[in-house]
């Protein structure tokens, strides 16, 4: 007589006469237990989150981020230099050179690593200051547009963020730019890519209309404020 053990399962074979025959006999009784997997998560508020380029993510640099929340980084807007017109100009902004290898589609990222949950909702907004002024001249009527607008969640995940496709700044009121439910992780608006800038002669998603006679010689500056803020 020979005993075979698979799994759970006993059966007692018997040679006899040359004939092989399986009889079930009944299993062994199981002894079961149980154990745990255990893991913690903390608030990150690690200062050394990484940019990540919206249009490579393979690249990121260092970044002065402080904090679980924060605004990791924006671009700045350039429109060059341009001639007089006599008559109204729309102008049509740079690519953003400042920060990677290849200049990118400007853009505005936010960390979120609270771990507060879905309940607990972040908002990006702008506000442009006040008009574009050279000393003591102001561009008045001129009106900053941006378009194209698209979020990315910068590490990767699931959840995308709700972004403004297009909007023109009223100087001191606050724009919508971009909207998170809370889920940890990282997230960005671009505006466009860097094709869309290829000829900032014909357009690009970021413009700056200036009524005719508004401007005269000077370097204007309109300082755009960005906040991120969470739900009450």
């Amino acid at each position: 007589m020979k005993k075979v053990l698979t799994h759970a399962t006993q059966s007692l074979i018997i040679l006899a006469a040359g004939l092989l025959v399986a009889m079930p006999v009944a299993a062994d009784s199981v002894v079961k237990t149980t154990s745990d997997g255990t893991v913690g998560f903390k608030e990150n508020s690690s200062s050394n989150i990484p940019v990540v380029n919206p249009e490579a993510p393979d690249e990121e640099i260092p970044s002065n981020t402080n904090g679980p929340l924060s605004l990791n980084y924006v671009s700045n807007i350039a429109f060059g230099k341009q001639e007089l017109s006599t008559k109204q100009e729309t102008y049509y902004a740079d690519l953003d050179s400042s920060i990677f290898t290849k200049g990118v589609a400007p853009f505005v990222e936010m960390v979120d690593a609270r771990g507060a949950g879905n309940s607990s909702e972040t908002a990006v907004t702008v506000t442009q200051v006040s008009q574009f002024k050279s000393g003591t001249n102001t561009l008045d009527g001129a009106a900053l547009t941006f378009s194209m607008g698209r979020g990315v969640n910068a590490g990767g995940g699931k959840y995308i963020p709700k972004s403004t496709d297009k909007f023109t700044l009223v100087p001191g009121t606050a724009q919508l730019v971009m909207q998170t439910d809370g889920t940890v992780g990282q997230y960005l608006t671009s505006y466009g890519s860097a094709k869309d800038y290829q000829d900032t002669t014909k357009g690009s998603p970021i413009s700056l209309t200036v009524p005719a006679g508004a401007a005269v010689k000077g370097d204007y500056t309109a300082t755009l404020q960005w906040d991120l803020t969470t739900a009450p």
